[in-house]
């Protein structure tokens, strides 16, 4: 631990992560297992003394990943945020990275502050050594012009519902969403989506859905069908967490039209 002064008010800083989730069980802290808020708490408590608070922008499954997750941590320090971030990296495991850190307003919330998130799963059409840990393989022949057609029928506001883990039908399930692209690139299928959040295992689910178009057992209507009515059909072929990533969290309103419009536009 680096030296400090005690008694030092507690600051805020924005903290960017990128990390490896296929050996936690998510980003939030549990007593039983291993977390990413859980590891980069003991991390802080190896550079910092006193209270310290550190809140992710929304919660992920166990197994998914992040490439531009952000969090903010509060703490009494007077250390640089340069120093801060490479203080982490010594402490925390090779999957779990931060790289930058910076000051904040002590009003920011990475969760409240946030307008809206992006995810991306990949899907692969072929067995692959490398990044077996970072796709879906899927070894059925899958029609992607039928997933991208299905893909768009998501976007917009809609009652996910049938898409949702049963804690979370204790609150509402509409959610707007702003994207929802399909992109084919040789012997990969990725699926974009975007909006301000996310229900428990809601994008999984979209995904296997798209997954059971292009292996031609659901059709375009039916997957209308399941957007109008309550059905658990979805629940049965929710996608595993390796190909699902968190790709970035926006506290930018004209950044995040920005991107919208990019991603909207595309091929």
């Amino acid at each position: 631990m680096i030296a400090q002064a005690k008694g030092r008010p507690a600051k805020r800083f924005k903290m960017v992560l990128e990390y490896d989730g296929t050996r936690y069980s998510g980003w939030q802290k549990q007593a039983d297992a291993r977390t990413i808020q859980g590891t980069l708490l003991a991390a802080a408590a190896g550079i910092f003394e006193g209270g310290i608070d550190i809140q992710g922008n929304g919660r992920t499954d166990a197994g998914v990943h992040a490439l531009h997750y952000v969090a903010h941590l509060e703490a009494g320090t007077q250390l640089p945020p340069e120093i801060i971030r490479k203080e982490f990296n010594r402490l925390l495991p090779a999957d779990i990275m931060v790289m930058e850190v910076e000051n904040c307003h002590p009003r920011f919330h990475a969760r409240h502050s946030c307008v809206g998130r992006s995810y991306l799963y990949r899907i692969s059409r072929r067995k692959t050594v490398f990044a077996r840990k970072y796709v879906w393989w899927v070894e059925d022949p899958l029609e992607a012009g039928a997933m991208a057609e299905a893909a768009d029928l998501f976007r917009g506001m809609h009652d996910f519902v049938s898409f949702a883990e049963k804690p979370e039908l204790k609150k509402s399930t509409q959610v707007l969403i702003n994207a929802s692209r399909l992109h084919e690139e040789d012997d990969l299928i990725s699926f974009r989506v975007v909006g301000s959040h996310f229900l428990w295992k809601m994008i999984r689910r979209m995904t296997g859905i798209l997954v059971e178009v292009g292996r031609g057992n659901l059709g375009v209507a039916e997957v209308e069908a399941i957007l109008r009515t309550p059905t658990d059909v979805p629940a049965r072929f929710t996608a595993p967490p390796s190909g699902l990533f968190f790709e970035h969290a926006f506290y930018d309103q004209k950044e995040f039209e920005a991107f919208l419009a990019e991603i909207n536009a595309g091929p």
